[in-house]
């Protein structure tokens, strides 16, 4: 018997490569047409509408709803704070309240971001699981975190069952470079395809953990027959010091770029996090690990950019 699935933001990049995982019956809701182009499936129906407009009908004989509808970076707060409000709490919580009269409650998968933590690994030096206190910095991390908890709440009340899954860097050939607030890494990628100068905060001196949209997909499948009203933090597993990110990506392109070391502005002072190190034991201990590592993913994406520039 198929399941039936809906993804929410089914368009992005998360969603996109989702959607095109997924070989059941699959409901795409999203705003807009933009980047239609990422799905590779003709037999998605695509529903072009906001989710605070969605209906408990729309949701009828659905298995699975990937919720991936979000804001996705810190700086809607210096233009229209509401953005993140009205998209991460009052969408989440329409879509929870289409949920709870239906006689068959379907799975929420909510993907969440590693930015709820803040900077515990700085606190507390030891790596970040699913128990680390969170201590969102920004709007946008906040609102998400406050999402969780109405899941949670929702889940206790009227039985929707629940994952929470925070992702940690999510990057992919298919990403813009354009966006620097989104998509900085590729922004950096792209900048030394074309020999330009390479922008970096604090020299690079930092650790992130960067995790392949390929890997974030076989992690949302992984678990969703797996577990449930669970939280798990997906990431690659093995911190990478960004300079050494930066320095394979000058290798590949024949180091034709130069590095600007440049201060952080006081707004990412503020709201940015300085290193990250994720301990995903918890998702590897039944059985899943992540099989891209960064010189596989970044082999990709110059490929990418180097053939289309």
């Amino acid at each position: 018997m198929a399941t039936h699935y809906l993804v929410t933001g089914g368009l992005g990049l998360i969603g996109s490569e989702l959607v095109n995982a997924i070989s059941d019956p699959t409901i795409v809701i999203s705003r807009s047409k933009k980047s239609i182009n990422r799905l590779k499936r003709n037999d998605v129906t695509i529903v072009y509408k906001d989710i605070i407009d969605i209906f408990s009908d729309d949701l009828s004989g659905i298995d699975i709803i990937y919720h991936l509808a979000s804001t996705v970076d810190n700086y809607n707060v210096l233009t229209d704070p509401y953005v993140d409000v009205e998209t991460n709490i009052r969408g989440t919580i329409h879509l929870l309240e289409c949920c709870k009269p239906l006689q068959k409650k379907p799975k929420v998968i909510f993907t969440s971001t590693f930015f709820v933590y803040g900077n515990q690994y700085e606190k507390q030096n030891n790596p970040i699981n699913e128990s680390s206190p969170t201590d969102p910095l920004a709007l946008y991390p906040a609102t998400k975190l406050c999402a969780e908890n109405a899941i949670k709440l929702y889940g206790k009340l009227y039985d929707i069952p629940y994952l929470i899954c925070r992702l940690t860097n999510v990057y992919s050939e298919n990403e813009s470079y354009t966006n620097k607030k989104k998509g900085a890494l590729n922004y950096l990628i792209m900048r030394a395809v074309k020999g330009e100068t390479i922008p970096l905060y604090d020299g690079g001196n930092f650790f992130r953990d960067y995790i392949h949209v390929n890997d974030v997909v076989s992690a949302l499948r992984f678990l969703e027959s797996r577990a449930e009203n669970d939280v798990f933090l997906i990431g690659f597993g093995t911190p990478v010091l960004f300079k050494d990110i930066v320095d394979y990506v000058l290798k590949l392109t024949g180091n034709k770029s130069t590095i600007e070391n440049i201060e952080p502005s006081p707004f990412h002072k503020i709201v940015g996090i300085r290193s990250f190190i994720a301990d995903t034991k918890k998702i590897e201990s039944l059985g899943w690990h992540a099989s891209i590592d960064y010189k596989m993913g970044i082999q990709r994406i110059v490929g990418e950019y180097t053939r289309n520039s």
